[in-house]
């Protein structure tokens, strides 16, 4: 341990006691997670050859976390490189250091060996996948250098989704006791350890600013800050003041409810309904397809729209899909597929997905409006205006519940940080897009007698394109992509369940 430096009582004694493989400290704001994994590290700098690696968001964070750990290993005789900065100890032992925003963040360190890994803000990463990736090079081929992967967040990011799955939802919460610096009995809550199907544990350290008595001491307005936002911006409260994983920051369509989106039987015949299919093309990346029913007008004269099924994978051909689609159609009229406009073009001589698609299917193919500059954020705007609530109580959209993989990406979506009426494209998007592209087209191709309460106006599909530097419009090479895989399947992406 640190010479002069002690944990606090509760989560953050707890935390570095811990010997399971992977671990995750936080959830509220001041809990005192940063120092606690700059501890963490140092229980094997005496080890010539032990290795270990931090990651944090970008390099002014990274920045930030190097002053303060370089203060706290002063002591014990640390010394720090920088460009990017490497810390070593007398014995040998080595600390290494980066951050996410390097192009090559999640694969530079493939075939390292680090035997402790310390990722800071762990919902910055936008998928289990890449942490996973990163995970892989936390190993060890010395015996006595076990290996751990310590990780500290709060709720929101890009990869809130993702993580709330891994670790709090598959958590099982108990109490433990101890005693407080005033010497008092507490309560702390700690989840029992997990064991996935390769037998690797991981577990949970939830921890508040109420854990943390040093910042309370020196800094009590920090505290006052956090409650006034009960006032002001009440999920907002609750995730950076109660840590509470069912809202974030960011969020996009906060407007989703489980609970009141998502129904378990579809109410009409499908002959009386209107049926279009949204598509979303990807090949390394997943595709997806939703199929959307608009309804006959209800006892209220309100007319809804269902999301009722859906395929979501990857590496199929534009044959293979269409082969798969034919089939649903040849049973179920249709009266569209909605296409991107990417799949329409044709490059370097081979046929666009969309003349693929009509070698196959009978269904009309329609391109969808994702042309221009704003199409996205019309997007954005019209799926806002679906999950808002009809003058029946219940929602413009509904979705079934066999939409599993729409029902859990819509929810975690957030925002871009560049614009934060878009969103994040490096989030897991594909089921969106699809369902997006299908209620644009709704919108303007059926005459509702009901729907969203304000209708965007038309985006003009010439309107500020997308070009490269030949003047022509930029899209993906799916041939291209077929070709040369970069990603992993959706399987290995997801992780373990």
């Amino acid at each position: 341990m640190i010479k002069h430096w002690y944990p606090h009582p509760g989560p953050q004694t707890e935390v570095l006691k811990r010997m399971e493989f992977e671990i995750l400290y936080g959830g509220a704001r001041g809990g005192g997670k940063t120092a606690a994994g700059i501890v963490w590290l140092t229980d094997y700098i005496n080890n010539p050859n032990y290795r270990a690696l931090v990651i944090r968001k970008n390099a002014d964070d990274l920045s930030d976390w190097i002053d303060r750990a370089g203060r706290m290993y002063s002591g014990l005789g640390a010394k720090i490189a920088y460009r990017p900065a490497v810390i070593t100890f007398p014995s040998g032992a080595i600390i290494r250091t980066g951050h996410l925003k390097d192009d090559q963040a999640y694969t530079k360190y493939q075939g390292h060996e680090y035997q402790r890994m310390l990722i800071e803000e762990l919902t910055q990463i936008p998928t289990e996948r890449r942490y996973m990736e990163l995970r892989a090079s936390c190993r060890s081929t010395i015996p006595e250098l076990r290996p751990q992967l310590f990780a500290t967040t709060n709720p929101g990011g890009k990869g809130h989704g993702w993580v709330k799955r891994r670790f709090i939802d598959t958590a099982s919460m108990q109490y433990y006791l101890y005693i407080d610096i005033d010497g008092k009995k507490k309560q702390g809550l700690i989840s029992e350890p997990y064991k996935d199907k390769r037998g690797l544990t991981r577990i949970f350290v939830p921890a508040k600013v109420d854990d943390n008595p040093t910042l309370i001491k020196e800094d009590p307005g920090y505290v006052k800050q956090l409650d006034e936002l009960k006032d002001t911006d009440i999920q907002l409260w609750k995730a950076w003041r109660k840590g509470s994983w069912d809202v974030f920051l960011g969020q996009v369509f906060t407007e989703w409810d489980r609970e009141k989106h998502v129904v378990d039987r579809f109410p009409y015949n499908l002959d009386e309904c209107h049926r279009i299919i949204g598509f979303d093309w990807g090949y390394a990346a997943p595709g997806c397809a939703i199929w959307l029913a608009v309804a006959p007008e209800d006892q209220f004269g309100i007319t809804h729209v269902y999301a009722y099924r859906e395929i979501y994978q990857n590496r199929k051909t534009p044959e293979d899909w269409a082969r798969q689609l034919a089939i649903y159609t040849s049973f179920e009229d249709t009266d569209m597929i909605v296409l991107p406009h990417d799949c329409f073009n044709e490059e370097k001589g081979n046929k666009s997905i969309a003349t693929i698609f009509e070698k196959y299917l009978k269904t009309d193919i329609v391109k969808g409006k994702t042309l221009s500059r704003g199409a996205r954020i019309n997007r954005v705007a019209v799926t806002h205006q679906f999950l808002s609530d009809a003058p029946d109580a219940r929602p413009y959209l509904l979705f079934k519940d066999n939409c599993y993989n729409l029902n859990r990406t819509l929810p975690e979506l957030v925002h871009d940080e560049n614009n934060p009426e878009d969103v994040d494209t490096d989030g897991e998007d594909h089921p969106w897009d699809a369902l997006s592209i299908g209620l644009v087209t709704i919108q303007e191709r059926y005459k509702l007698s009901s729907g969203p309460v304000k209708r965007p106006t038309p985006l003009k599909e010439d309107e500020a394109l997308v070009q490269d530097d030949k003047g022509n419009i930029e899209s993906p090479d799916f041939w291209k992509a077929m070709k040369n895989p970069k990603r992993k399947s959706p399987e290995i992406e997801l992780g373990d369940k």
